[in-house]
């Protein structure tokens, strides 16, 4: 089994180096923050596995430094655990629009206050072991929660066909997120805690929780080779704002998909922006005429009715 286990934390090193790679290479292309926060969140989870690692292959090291060994090394998955979850709840936020500096911070702070909070007043045992971890799994169903509410309150359609397009995703992480906690407590609350497999090795580790972010390294790496290949056939477009930016990342990813020439997705951006024939023609110094011809092509070749259903499609499917 200690050779199994060996592997499998490679794996799960390997797998969360390359994905922040990857992530790190899309933002130095296509500029979008939320691949930043993807790479910094990956990165922490590296080094939150690694330390786990350390104590799992490396633990007769460490026989007699006791409590105070095992402080810092709770410490330092406090940070490495703050590092990973607020980079995702950053990645969040920046995807949703939310601006208010408050909220970005309070969560973390929560995070690590209650976390320490743990370490110092808990009595040692099962009990706050998992009360420790379990401040993870808080950190991600307010993410999660946030998320959800965010949704439902959203009222523009266009927003709720961006936003819908990641539904499972998010029904996933809800699941892994519970199977977490139910790991957890299979390992650290039952009267005769259950250690199967590889937990009765290291029952510190949380397979679900490496399942669940090896799931956001499969869903962010997709993301970041579709950013890294479009930009390498035509560069972006930018004009600033953020509405702009949105369209800008999506819009490579529709044009192919449908077929669009260089010329109708430029003519595609300004309709997405709102522009009237008229004004689509002034900005881009085109006959009235060809504009038209070209919203035409754009509705036959994405099989739309109308400029209305135009734009709803480009949000529901980019």
């Amino acid at each position: 089994m200690g050779f199994a286990l060996f592997h499998y934390t490679l794996f799960v090193l390997l797998a969360s180096i390359l994905a922040s790679a990857t992530c790190l290479s899309a933002y130095l292309v296509s500029r979008k923050r939320t691949m930043l926060f993807a790479f910094a969140g990956f990165l922490f989870y590296f080094f939150d596995v690694a330390w786990v690692f350390q104590d799992d292959f490396f633990s007769g090291a460490t026989v007699g430094l006791g409590e105070a060994y095992a402080l810092v090394m709770s410490l330092a998955l406090v940070v490495t655990g703050c590092g990973f979850l607020t980079s995702f709840w950053l990645l969040l936020c920046d995807y949703l629009g939310e601006e208010r500096r408050a909220l970005k911070v309070v969560p973390a702070m929560v995070f690590v206050v209650g976390s320490v909070a743990v370490l110092l007043l808990a009595p040692a045992g099962d009990g706050r072991s998992f009360a420790f971890y379990f401040m993870r799994e808080l950190y991600l169903f307010w993410m999660l929660a946030y998320a959800g509410v965010r949704f439902l309150r959203v009222k523009d359609q266009a927003e709720r066909g961006r936003l819908r397009r990641h539904r499972w995703l998010y029904v996933l992480l809800w699941v892994l997120g519970l199977m977490v906690v139910l790991e957890d407590a299979l390992v650290f609350l039952l009267p005769d805690p259950i250690l199967f497999g590889p937990r009765a090795y290291a029952p510190e580790r949380n397979f679900s929780e490496n399942i669940l972010m090896m799931a956001c390294a499969f869903f962010a790496c997709r993301d970041a080779f579709r950013a890294l290949s479009l930009r390498f056939e035509r560069p972006p477009m930018h004009e600033g704002g953020r509405q702009e930016t949105l369209i800008d990342n999506n819009l490579l990813l529709y044009g192919k998909r449908h077929r669009l020439s260089d010329r109708e997705c430029e003519v595609l951006r300004y309709l997405l922006l709102g522009k009237d024939n008229q004004n689509i023609a002034s900005a881009m110094h085109l006959a009235l005429s060809t504009v038209k011809v070209h919203v035409h092509n754009i509705l036959q070749k994405t099989g739309q009715p109308n400029r209305q259903a135009l734009v709803q499609d480009f949000w529901k499917t980019s």
